[in-house]
């Protein structure tokens, strides 16, 4: 192994990706070679202890950039395999840090030019842009999207989207702040850190983006509702961090780099009986004396848990208000059973969204997503009463 200074790390955070770890590796490689053949990169994959053969198929993958395979320190979690490689990449003098995860199946070899490649050109983070069907990101299209967009400011689309170009000013920053996060929080951390710090941001466009993880939004207490806990606590936590910052937001310029291609994501279906059905249960189940901030939303919400399919709706500013007094009191008292109630709320108006855009075409339903920021704008002030 070689030991001098590098110029790029590309990081891939893996877990039991034995399926699709040696793809990622040879986009990684070919991309590196055909772009940055001049300079000292190494694969950094961090592995959360996969019960897979991951680990015998990295091995196995024959690259021509070094690649170093170690298991992640800190525990579980996605946050603390970013932070192995970090601070891997610190302490080898990396100028550039490009992160991909390892369930990618839509990598392309052009991704690490366009992660890494501006870093090296100045700026300071790379979030990605991309084509996805409406009903993937749930969290993102509901929640982390409009509020980055609206509290603070800056106009990226994929606020927690997995891939990232990070520079060492960055990199810094990030190891040293005390709300760095253990788990699925650390995608909209390392997002809103650089927009707060104002550090320079682009983002850079990868096309479509498919990944095996998204299989299991079919059960979403398999994966979405934990991550919903860790993204948005990690969130909340952030607001109220960055609340003076919040305070006095302008807007972040923020550059897009390439053009988007023609192209369709896959199609998702959605079951809606089923969801209605689980909303109904956790309802019943989680919102009792944990949702007295809610206040007066709370009868309109009784009579939307009580519809049955043919009529239901959850109205999109009823959704806001109940954000936005779920982020007052969380800030209060980062209570977990606010979350309870608002992963019940969030579950039920993607229901409602569902429903909303089942006719639309992927450009309709796009921009009835980005038009919600309106609605958020718009009730901004129950935040700041």
């Amino acid at each position: 192994m070689s030991t001098g200074p590098l110029d790029i790390v590309v990081g891939v955070c893996t877990k039991n990706c034995a399926d699709t770890v040696a793809g990622v590796l040879k986009a990684v490689d070919r991309g590196l070679a055909q772009f940055f053949p001049a300079k000292h990169s190494m694969i950094v994959v961090s592995d959360g202890f996969s019960t897979d053969a991951t680990q015998e198929k990295v091995q196995e993958t024959e690259t021509t950039t070094e690649v170093m395979f170690t298991p992640q320190t800190g525990g579980l979690g996605k946050g603390n395999g970013v932070r192995t490689i970090l601070e891997i990449a610190r302490d080898r003098g990396a100028s550039a840090v490009a992160l991909v995860d390892g369930d990618l199946t839509s990598i392309k070899t052009n991704w690490v030019h366009k992660l890494a490649g501006p870093i090296l050109a100045g700026r300071d983070l790379v979030v990605p842009y991309y084509l996805r069907h409406h009903y993937d990101g749930v969290i993102t299209n509901q929640i982390a999207y409009p509020l980055t967009n609206v509290l603070f400011g800056v106009g990226v689309r994929q606020p927690i989207g997995g891939e990232y170009g990070i520079s060492a000013r960055l990199l810094e920053r990030l190891l040293q702040h005390e709300l760095f996060p253990e788990k699925f929080g650390i995608d909209i951390f390392i997002t809103l850190v650089a927009t707060s710090e104002q550090m320079r941001i682009a983002e850079a466009v990868l096309g479509v983006k498919e990944h095996e993880s998204t299989k299991q939004y079919a059960d979403p207490d398999k994966l979405l509702v934990p991550m919903f806990y860790q993204v948005v606590g990690t969130l909340f936590r952030l607001i109220n961090y960055y609340h003076d910052y919040i305070e006095t937001v302008h807007e972040v310029p923020v550059e897009r780099l390439g053009e988007m291609p023609d192209k369709r994501p896959g199609a998702i279906t959605v079951d809606q009986k089923d969801l209605l059905r689980r909303f109904k249960e956790k309802y019943e189940e989680l919102m009792g004396e944990n949702a007295a901030f809610l206040g007066d939303l709370r009868e309109d919400l009784d009579r939307i848990a009580s519809r049955e399919l043919d009529s239901y709706s959850f109205p999109l500013s009823l959704w806001v208000q109940a954000v936005y007094l779920a982020i007052d009191a969380f800030s209060a008292s980062e209570d977990l059973k606010i979350l309870d109630v608002l992963r019940v709320l969030w579950q039920g108006r993607f229901l409602s969204l569902v429903r909303e855009t089942e006719a639309m075409s992927d450009k309709e339903a796009e921009t009835y997503i980005r038009e919600q920021l309106a609605v958020f704008e718009e009730q901004r002030s129950i935040l700041d009463s």
